[in-house]
């Protein structure tokens, strides 16, 4: 299991839905439709998971790369969003 070294220093193990739900919010500011919002939010969550499985340790900032990453080839539009309210 992959640990998280979040901004602050503390650890916690990588959580696939906390990368779910943080697309969904931004999604549903943009109003993209559920389903869709969905189905991003899982690829981008599957897509980050493949590219940290490897690593014991993770910094919560090199995910947040990542899912920006996705989010910009999935919705340009969540993508900002996400941008926005995301802790910087």
């Amino acid at each position: 299991m992959t640990v998280v070294i979040k901004k602050d220093g503390s650890r916690e193990n990588f959580k696939r839905d906390k990368i779910v739900k943080s697309i969904g919010n931004a999604a549903k500011r943009v109003t993209i439709d559920n389903k869709k919002a969905k189905e991003i939010a899982e690829r981008v969550a599957r897509d980050v998971e493949d590219n940290f499985r490897d690593r014991d340790e993770v910094r919560s900032r090199d995910i947040r790369d990542r899912v920006l990453k996705a989010l910009e080839r999935e919705e340009k539009k969540v993508a900002k969003e996400f941008r926005s309210f995301s802790k910087d």
